[in-house]
């Protein structure tokens, strides 16, 4: 587990999350559960955010579609400025994170397993009609929201509007989430599915550098290339990331877990013999309560809204989190596959879409676009203007476009800085601080406000 520099009082045992997410002194988080002699578990809001988990004094729902009790109205700050919280805090968020909140036994768990048995004899103009149907079943569920969730900082933003009441405060300082005060990080990544697209790779680093823009590609190590080694030397050798992707891609790495073991064994192998330090599984398949069997830095498995991903859920979070020591690196915007075959959407509008909500959580920007799908000319150009618009925005200086494994070593700096007072102001300490930054929240019209100090000054 990455080491907490935090003191363990209850009061800082029930903030954990909120602490965790914005690195703010101790004395600004007093969130407490309020007691009670029963509670029940489902789904609620709490302000404009679903929420699943335990709720006292209230019955929560048994789905998000229908009517919610808001257990905001239940939240009470006490003559001594502890915030009383009819659930745990932690909880919610983990669940939302860890995706606590999906039916695993489900008729859909069924029909995926069914899928991907059928899978190899179904023809593609199958196989796209029954991702549409799935997609348009999913988007009739008001949760996860589509075409992003970011219910995890919404709920953390309504927890610092309520510390920010309780102490009286004008504002409260923390930790920025970027360094040298970017709105946002984006990563391109590129998963390498077959043959065709690893013959592509060369042709898809050439465009990626001619926005000056580097990206990782995850590489499957058995069966689905001529010549793994040489791949990875090559992309390598060019700046570029490798990853692994899944052992080889068939679909079952999480049916199972004595399967999952021992796969995941030799998935470390490769991981340690090609010195990676990050993973995706096929598909977007994913079981984080097995993320511990797993010998990487990072994963990129987890969507935030999963409704175009053969398994459902999502972890509601635009923002990197901690799996035990594993860092997950959501995937927040819609993959290739999903943009080009599923919806047949040509133009960079979703995108855009994604981008602008993501940008107003200062969250990370990730993308997947795989080369075994681009190398037709449409696709390939809108490939292209989307680079260019990245690019548009790199220039711009709101946001870093960084290598996952560049990402990982911030945020994992990151959860190790100290926010300390001196001289009647404050200070990052701690490795990486030189680029940190101090920043502070405050309520402008009732809602969290941010504002980044300069980062010559702190």
């Amino acid at each position: 587990m990455i080491e907490k520099k935090r003191d363990q009082s209850a009061n800082t045992r029930s903030s954990r999350a909120f602490l965790d997410y914005y690195l703010c002194p101790n004395e600004f988080a007093r969130f407490c559960v309020t007691p009670q002699s029963h509670s029940f578990r489902g789904y609620f809001r709490f302000g404009n955010a679903t929420c699943y988990g335990n709720l006292a004094e209230s019955l929560p729902g048994n789905s998000p579609n229908g009517s919610m009790f808001n257990a905001l109205a239940s939240t009470k700050i006490d003559s001594n400025g502890a915030i009383h919280l009819p659930f745990d805090l932690n909880e919610i968020i983990d669940n939302f994170r860890l995706e606590r909140y999906v039916d695993r036994q489900g008729a859909d768990s069924f029909l995926q397993d069914g899928y991907y048995f059928l899978r190899p004899l179904l023809p593609l103009a199958i196989r796209k009609r029954i991702q549409r149907l799935v997609f348009r079943r999913r988007l009739s569920s008001k949760f996860p929201t589509w075409p992003v969730d970011c219910s995890v900082e919404q709920v953390l933003e309504q927890m610092m509007a309520l510390a920010i009441q309780s102490t009286g405060a004008s504002e409260i300082p923390f930790i920025w989430f970027w360094p040298d005060g970017k709105y946002s990080g984006l990563t391109m990544t590129h998963d390498v599915e077959g043959q065709k697209g690893a013959d592509y790779c060369d042709s898809l680093m050439d465009l990626d550098d001619s926005y000056k823009i580097k990206a990782a590609f995850q590489l499957i190590p058995e069966g689905a290339y001529k010549c793994f080694d040489s791949l990875v030397s090559k992309i390598q050798s060019r700046g570029f990331e490798t990853n692994i992707h899944d052992l080889d891609h068939d679909g079952r790495l999480y049916e199972q877990k004595e399967r999952f073991q021992r796969r995941a064994t030799k998935i470390n192998a490769y991981g340690r013999q090609y010195g990676i330090k990050g993973f995706r599984s096929g598909s977007m398949h994913r079981n984080q309560e097995w993320f511990n069997l797993l010998n990487f830095q990072y994963d990129m498995s987890v969507p935030t809204v999963s409704h175009l991903e053969p398994q459902k859920g999502g972890c509601c979070t635009v923002t990197p989190y901690f799996v035990d020591e594993i860092l997950e690196l959501p995937l927040t915007t819609i993959q290739d596959h999903g943009m080009f075959h599923v919806l047949s959407v040509r133009s960079l509008n979703l995108w855009q879409q994604q981008i602008e909500a993501i940008l107003a959580h200062y969250g990370l920007i990730s993308f997947i676009v795989h080369p075994d799908y681009i190398t037709n000319s449409a696709e390939r150009e809108q490939y292209r203007q989307l680079l260019e618009y990245i690019a548009r925005l790199r220039d711009e200086g709101s946001i870093w476009v960084a290598l996952p494994a560049e990402i990982n070593s911030w945020w994992r700096e990151r959860s190790q800085l100290q926010l300390v007072p001196v001289g009647g102001s404050w200070e990052v300490r701690g490795r990486g601080s030189e680029r940190a930054c101090v920043a502070f929240a405050t309520l402008v019209n009732g809602k969290v406000t941010y504002r980044i100090k300069d980062h010559s000054q702190s």
